[in-house]
């Protein structure tokens, strides 16, 4: 029982299939309630954050700030999709308890003292449980990427869920990179390792003493970055098929 109540909510993010070698899971920024990953498509890295906000604890919780810290001193577009409830005018709340409001007011602050921007558009509810409905669920984005969002909406597509999907594009403007792909089948490995060996020796990892979660965080990165420039420098790049399509927001 402890087990299922720890899981009934949450937050995760489903990566199309042709994007998952691109895609980077931030550890520090991620929690059971929310889940980060860095995105790179074409010349453009992005961070994407779902967070959900749980009406028993504080709102907006610590790591919306975090999320957003990372993305702006990175330089990074930032798109954060949430179940806030919270509610407020700015995004057409239309029940207003008194909890809820509050949440509200924090949570708006929080956006504007983040320089974050509300996408939402319109007065469709995003919550329907079939007794009430309301809009509770935000879609959050930065400077970076404030104009490349569009068509925003809410649909309810036949999802059976009281939270109505939520719908809109983003323009990776001037990329290439969804028409093709590594072949990671036709990897040169005797390459790959003769790289990994030579780079490993030249960096500081192996020297580092591991003596904290940080020191574990950035061994890790190092590691990584490693790993995938000896893979990129060691598999060919193979053009896609018109037959598959791009995710529906890679527009």
């Amino acid at each position: 029982k402890q087990w299922y109540q720890r899981r009934v909510r949450g937050a995760g993010i489903l990566i199309h299939r042709n994007l998952i070698r691109n895609t980077l899971l931030v550890h520090k920024l991620s929690n059971e309630d929310t889940t980060t990953i860095l995105l790179k498509h074409g010349n453009r890295n992005l961070v994407i954050c779902s967070m959900y906000m749980d009406r028993d604890q504080d709102c907006p919780p610590p790591l919306l700030a975090d999320v957003a810290k990372y993305a702006k001193k990175a330089n990074l577009g930032l798109v954060i999709g949430t179940d806030a409830n919270a509610h407020h005018q700015q995004w057409n709340s239309t029940i207003k308890d008194p909890k809820g409001k509050l949440r509200g007011e924090c949570l708006l602050d929080a956006i504007i003292e983040q320089d974050l921007f509300l996408c939402n558009e319109g007065i469709h509810p995003t919550f329907d449980n079939g007794r009430w409905t309301n809009i509770i669920d935000l879609t959050l984005t930065n400077s970076k990427m404030l104009d490349h969002i569009h068509n925003w909406r809410a649909k309810r597509m036949g999802c059976k869920s009281d939270h109505i999907p939520i719908i809109f594009g983003i323009k990776m403007t001037g990329t290439t990179s969804h028409k093709t792909f590594k072949n990671y089948k036709k990897t040169d490995w005797e390459k790959y390792r003769e790289l990994v060996q030579t780079r490993t020796t030249n960096s500081e990892i192996l020297n580092t003493e591991i003596s904290s979660e940080a020191d574990l965080e950035s061994a890790n990165n190092e590691l990584t970055r490693i790993l995938l420039e000896s893979a990129n420098d060691c598999c060919p790049i193979t053009h896609v098929s018109s037959s598959i399509k791009d995710p529906p927001w890679a527009t």
